[in-house]
């Protein structure tokens, strides 16, 4: 980050604006597009899986992220240190928090980390006013303390969607994706039904892909991938079409859903189809002309529009999946006896060859 000294009568003056850091766009490397093409393969293979701790990668990225967002990163660890000291559930921490973000402790210890730096970087933003010493050239010299706590909080949401951590930053808190009812209700329900039939693999991957290029911070495309999602939808379905419209008018013809739902469900097809054609990356709009709330609203939409279509209601689509990963570890638990009784047999017999009786010929017996 690019620190520029203020004026000398503002130093000691009781007042130190909050000024934006110098954070820019980073393009991914090849080790991080090779990461998201495993995690799509993955996600084609065995459907989303929402993490409820943080890997190492997250933790090192967050630690690079609050260096370039504020010239009083170790104060943000002291502070976040302090917080977990209180906010953990043990009341205490072995570790230093920088520490953790690089690969010490374990992965729920780095969920806590996280989410202490978050809470330590908005505190000091709305009231630190100490001077921090800093390198200038070849010198030292004290500077007010900058901070940019709303490009920390975007870019480390973004991280964390990148890698399915099922905890974000929203409305003043670290919490838990599901408490939000958008994403308990219909994105994660949108998810887990599309992994749970094989038919549904196309829309599953464009549906994945929207989250993941929102996490990459490419909107437009999200929007593209949005829709994309539910026009496979209607394609797995059997209803063929020019444009989610036709698809949804081809779904009353064929009775797949009633002229009721076909009307109740028109708007919202009409506005997918709109924000496609007004933001998608598919005519030809670029990422910064476009929010990531556009996004957010174009795969609420989309999901809840498959939710519906599937008829199924969110917690049953739940009990769907926990009940595939019950049937799942049986068969598991079953391969395993199986292949232990397979060895315990072999083992019997080898043992049986080796305390067989002699037979009438031994080593005196010429032959």
């Amino acid at each position: 980050m690019l620190i520029v000294a203020p004026p000398r009568d503002l130093v000691g003056a009781g007042s130190y604006p909050v000024v934006a850091s110098q954070l820019g766009r980073f393009s991914p490397l090849p080790s991080e597009l090779r990461r998201r093409r495993d995690l799509s393969e993955r996600e084609n293979e065995i459907g989303t899986e929402w993490r409820d701790d943080c890997p190492v990668g997250v933790g090192q990225k967050v630690l690079a992220v609050l260096q370039e967002t504020t010239n009083a990163a170790h104060r943000v660890l002291v502070r976040a240190d302090r917080h977990r000291r209180i906010g953990a559930a043990d009341g205490s921490f072995d570790i230093d928090a920088s520490d953790v973000l690089t690969g010490d402790g374990d992965d729920n210890d780095r969920l806590d980390v996280v989410a202490a730096v978050l809470y330590a970087v908005t505190a000091l933003a709305d009231e630190d006013e100490e001077p921090v010493e800093v390198e200038v050239g070849w010198n030292q010299e004290w500077v007010p303390p900058t901070y940019d706590p709303d490009a920390l909080v975007e870019t480390v949401n973004d991280i964390l969607l990148g890698y399915r951590v099922d905890w974000a930053w929203d409305a003043g808190r670290f919490q838990q994706r599901g408490n939000h009812v958008l994403h308990a209700e219909v994105v994660k329900p949108a998810s887990t039904f599309l992994d749970l039939s094989p038919k549904f693999a196309r829309a599953s991957a464009g549906f994945e892909a929207a989250l993941t290029r929102l996490s990459e911070n490419r909107p437009a495309v999200a929007i593209t991938d949005a829709a994309t999602a539910v026009q496979e939808f209607f394609r797995a379905l059997g209803v063929e079409g020019q444009s989610i419209s036709d698809q949804l008018n081809g779904a009353a013809t064929a009775g797949i859903i009633s002229q009721a739902d076909r009307k109740l469900l028109k708007p919202f097809i009409d506005w997918v189809n709109a924000d496609r054609s007004a933001r998608g990356n598919a005519h030809q709009f670029r990422d910064d002309e476009v929010t990531k709330a556009d996004a957010w609203l174009a795969i609420h939409v989309a999901a809840a529009l498959m939710v519906r279509l599937a008829n199924e209601e969110p917690r049953s689509i739940e009990l769907m999946r926990e009940e595939r990963a019950r049937e799942t570890a049986l068969r598991a638990d079953a391969e395993e006896a199986e292949r232990l009784r397979r060895q315990r047999e072999t083992e019997s017999q080898v043992a049986s060859q080796e305390w067989a009786p002699p037979s009438r010929y031994d080593d005196e017996v010429p032959f």
